[in-house]
């Protein structure tokens, strides 16, 4: 009798298994000690996948599951209860099984195991934005937080809260400072003082935008709902956009209410899930697509051996019985430049070097430059070469000398501008996809 009591007992940090007979298995008692790896080897057919998925996995799972309600059960998977005697001491369980992923040429190691799907939900919850022309932080304004940041900031000073009106072309400042004045506006700012619209204009020409005097106010406690109030009318009729002037000092306090830089005057495009997947159009760099590579020219291959001399032939494909021609225009266009047709292309200076591979202007068109006589470059040939593609052999020829390359836009990262404005911890998302896991933790974890 004591001995059957002492069998109901768990052993602890034990998950004891006691007659399992799930599919092949016979009858099969096993500890298996928790907090460790334990590795289930054997041939084919001896049940492994039957004792870790069908009775350990089964089992644990099921038991978490009626830990829920019923009305929450119904919405879960359920396993059927594995035929075994008896399972002590399991804990809830989860199982990954081995499967054949889908794979693509933006696959990673990151969208293998989902962790950029987790990345990309967390930036637009934690980043912090940040003007690419000034390193401001952006962050959309409401009226409460710019009058807490002007209390702290300014508390007793008398400021002027302006926004701006659009002036249309060609308007008299007496007709628009008559416009203000019948909308009930009498003050306006402007070069760096106040004007009246109630008494002949004593400027001559108005700026595209001119600010307008919503209120004057002293910052204190006492005005805060005074402040607030002319704050949300400035917002509404400035489209989000405010300053507060010190007039004194003559100086400008631009604030806006939605992802823009007042500073700037520059517009970042809002945070989105989307924003931060390569595998997205919204994220995704737009000259490789998100590939973080482009397939192009590689110059290297067209001139292979960089110690033979233009004489002897260092553009490749100018060798072939088509491009003869080209190899003429070279020798030809290099006397006509006194570049040494004879010395080894490695031995060229940089200029001439640049010359042959770029032509002589590489701005210009290299079809433009060959109608006038000029040199068009290695560069140029191939780019004629790329309207003539339709042609099969053509396209032969240019597969020769393409290869892959890093994305002159995103330098490999993948990411579009836009997704560089956002940062975690000083970092954007592009420097967080090739850390190692262990830091990417660590940063997350103290951001």
């Amino acid at each position: 009798m004591q001995k059957d009591v002492f069998q109901t007992i768990p052993d602890a940090g034990v998950v004891k298994i006691i007659g399992a007979r799930q599919n092949n298995l016979k009858g099969i008692d096993l500890d298996l000690p928790l907090g460790k790896l334990n590795v289930i080897s054997g041939p084919s057919g001896s049940g492994k996948s039957s004792l870790a998925f069908d009775t350990i996995y089964a089992e644990g799972q099921r038991r978490y599951v009626e830990t829920f309600s019923p009305y929450t059960r119904q919405f879960l998977e359920r396993m059927d209860k594995p035929k075994v005697d008896e399972i002590r001491g399991i804990p809830p369980a989860i199982a990954i099984e081995q499967s054949n992923n889908v794979k693509t040429t933006r696959s990673t190691v990151g969208t293998m195991t989902e962790i950029n799907d987790y990345l990309k939900i967390l930036m637009p919850r934690v980043a912090r934005a940040y003007c690419p022309s000034c390193s401001r932080e952006i962050r959309p304004e409401t009226a409460k937080t710019i009058v807490d940041q002007v209390m702290a900031q300014f508390g007793g000073e008398a400021l002027l809260i302006t926004f701006n009106v659009p002036v249309p072309a060609k308007t008299a400042p007496k007709e628009f400072f008559d416009f203000l004045q019948k909308q009930g506006y009498l003050r306006v700012w402007l070069e760096n003082a106040v004007h009246r619209t109630d008494a002949a204009p004593d400027v001559k020409r108005l700026p595209a935008l001119v600010p307008v005097i919503q209120d004057r106010v002293t910052i204190s406690e006492e005005n805060r709902t005074r402040i607030t109030e002319a704050l949300e009318t400035a917002l509404s009729f400035g489209k989000g956009k405010i300053a507060f002037i010190r007039s004194e000092k003559r100086e400008a306090h631009p604030f806006s209410s939605g992802w823009h830089c007042a500073h700037c005057d520059i517009n970042i495009t809002p945070p989105s899930p989307g924003l931060f997947s390569f595998n997205n159009p919204l994220g995704a760099c737009p000259v490789c697509r998100g590939f973080g590579r482009s397939i192009g020219i590689d110059l290297d291959r067209a001139i292979p051996d960089r110690s033979r001399s233009i004489y002897q032939g260092v553009v490749k494909p100018f060798q072939t019985e088509n491009g003869r021609e080209c190899q003429r225009d070279l020798l030809k266009c290099a006397a006509e430049k006194e570049i040494d047709i004879h010395t080894p292309f490695e031995e060229l200076p940089k200029s001439d070097q640049d010359w042959v591979l770029f032509g002589d202007d590489p701005k210009v068109r290299g079809t433009e430059l060959w109608e006038n006589g000029r040199w068009y470059g290695v560069r140029g040939f191939f780019d004629w070469l790329e309207t003539k593609s339709y042609k099969m052999h053509v396209r032969v020829l240019l597969s020769r000398y393409r290869s892959y390359n890093l994305c002159s836009a995103c330098h490999g990262g993948r990411f579009q501008p836009a997704t560089l404005n956002f940062k975690l911890a000083g970092h954007t998302l592009p420097d967080l996809a090739v850390m190692p896991v262990a830091r990417l933790a660590d940063v997350i974890a103290k951001s």
